[in-house]
């Protein structure tokens, strides 16, 4: 069986200032509630060299699957260098940038019926078919 997603929590003690404990908290709720095991929360202040780059390290040496922060404020203009190696998910307001977009071509086309690609007119007859009766005998 598969383990639990790791996450990363991530804040700036200078952008969270007085909030600081109340954010380390909502950090641990939201990585709890979305089912992540939460491994650490980094915190750097303004005096910390390249925060962001060593928060890149820190995902790769505990290999997360996502980084949990506060605002997207605490990530600042590199946002996007983190989502390119991990999941951001933001406490406030509450969203998932994902670092995996489905190309428009992997969704099902407009009108699509739920049929397995490639069939043709019998193999599709056959199918319906069956799950016609699979619906009767759960009736």
């Amino acid at each position: 069986m598969w383990g639990r997603p790791t996450a990363i929590g991530y804040l700036r003690r200078d952008v969270s200032g007085v909030s600081q404990v109340w954010d380390e908290t909502q950090i641990r709720s939201v990585a709890k509630r979305l089912g992540y095991e939460l491994a650490k929360i980094v915190v750097f202040g303004a005096q910390t060299e390249r925060p962001v780059s060593q928060l890149l390290d820190t995902i790769e040496r505990v290999g997360a699957d996502a980084v949990v922060t506060p605002t997207p404020e605490h990530l600042g203009d590199e946002l996007d260098r983190v989502v390119r190696v991990c999941d951001v998910i933001t406490v406030n307001p509450e969203n998932t940038y994902a670092r995996w977009v489905l190309p428009a071509d992997r969704w099902p086309a407009p009108g699509f019926n739920g049929e397995p690609a490639g069939l043709d007119a019998a193999e599709a007859g056959a199918a319906e078919s069956e799950r016609r009766d699979n619906a009767e005998r759960l009736d």
